[in-house]
């Protein structure tokens, strides 16, 4: 079967690049999964142009077809060759030859249309997926772009004027167009985002007064924040009274430890200032105390939460944790299709 052509880029945005749901595997390696920060969206996305949703890498699932994950302000790109498209995730005004489009629709593109995106609207990341993937070679099994390390996607880096994007083979294009998400399928990020977690593995390190005030609180999201991890504003946390093997194996400060293991989603507070949610391209060993885990199916609300906005952290068990994970790990079925 051939292939579907080419996208050209004829401007890149302010971030813009290829993910798919990430490498998973290599986190001993000090590697981190990357992919799409809101895996739910990229997900619907391909589902509309028939393309492999793919599964959590992190519990061995295929990391799917690759699609572009596009931040704040999204590219301008050229069709070389008749596809259909999808976009979900934030509304970035997406158009097609100056016309708006549908979003959460699978959209049929001819050769020379020009597909574009503005300012998002509400949100951080929205998503395009095209019918047989962006096909750039795979690297540790995915072909998502982690740019701190320079690997996957487009020579490891964020997309420019000028790239050239491969498109694999698909299906028959005239079955997908048309296709859309249901109403009540498609998420809404309200503001302040809820962001369940799972405390620990170190809450036991901060007073119980502390505990309670970050599940209080109504953080906000700092400037400092990217893929890698989301700093959040808000009062100091205190610690218990330090054991005297962490300060001769840790150090100090009341929030070292001995380095142990890092989750995606698992929350550092360094010093006690300012809680760090690691995030999809975060590293996997760390020295600070971490209170809580983000649960996986809430990265895609972290993932659109805009500098300055609010978020709570709200407690639930591992077991609730859990049923949770297995829930979204089912979003992008036929079930989801209107």
């Amino acid at each position: 079967m051939p292939d579907n052509g080419k996208l050209e880029v004829v401007r890149p945005g302010v971030m813009t690049t290829v993910q798919d749901l990430g490498r998973g595997g290599h986190l001993a390696e000090g590697i981190p999964p990357s992919g799409a920060f809101d895996a739910t969206a990229l997900k619907l996305a391909n589902l509309l142009v028939g393309n492999e949703v793919g599964d959590h890498v992190l519990v061995g699932g295929h990391p799917g077809a690759a699609g572009l994950e596009m931040a704040l302000r999204g590219p301008r790109l050229k069709v070389l060759s008749d596809n259909v498209i999808a976009v979900t995730g934030s509304d970035m005004q997406p158009a097609v030859n100056g016309e708006p489009i549908e979003m959460w629709t699978a959209i049929s593109v001819r050769a020379g249309d020009e597909i574009s995106f503005g300012v998002a609207r509400h949100g951080v990341r929205g998503y395009l997926s095209v019918a047989g993937g962006i096909d750039v070679p795979p690297v540790l099994g995915s072909r998502s772009t982690n740019v701190r390390a320079g690997i996957g996607g487009v020579d490891g880096r964020v997309l420019k004027a000028g790239d050239i994007l491969p498109i694999g083979a698909a299906g028959a294009l005239a079955d997908l167009s048309g296709r859309r998400i249901r109403a009540d399928r498609i998420p809404v990020h309200a503001t302040p985002a809820e962001l369940r977690v799972v405390l620990g593995p170190q809450d036991y390190l901060f007073t119980a007064e502390s505990v309670r005030t970050f599940l209080d609180t109504d953080w906000e999201l700092s400037t400092t924040s990217d893929r890698m991890g989301c700093r959040f504003i808000g009062p100091a946390l205190h610690f218990q009274p330090r054991p005297d093997y962490l300060v001769e194996q840790a150090g100090a400060d009341p929030s070292n430890i001995v380095d142990d293991s890092i989750c995606i989603g698992s929350i550092q507070v360094p010093s006690g200032l300012e809680p760090i949610v690691m995030g999809v391209d975060g590293p996997s060993l760390g020295g600070y105390a971490k209170i809580a885990t983000v649960i996986s199916p809430d990265l895609s609300r972290l993932a659109q939460l805009r500098p300055g906005e609010v978020a709570r952290f709200r407690a639930v068990d591992p077991d609730e944790a859990h049923e949770l994970h297995v829930a979204a790990r089912g979003v992008g079925t036929a079930a989801d299709l209107a």
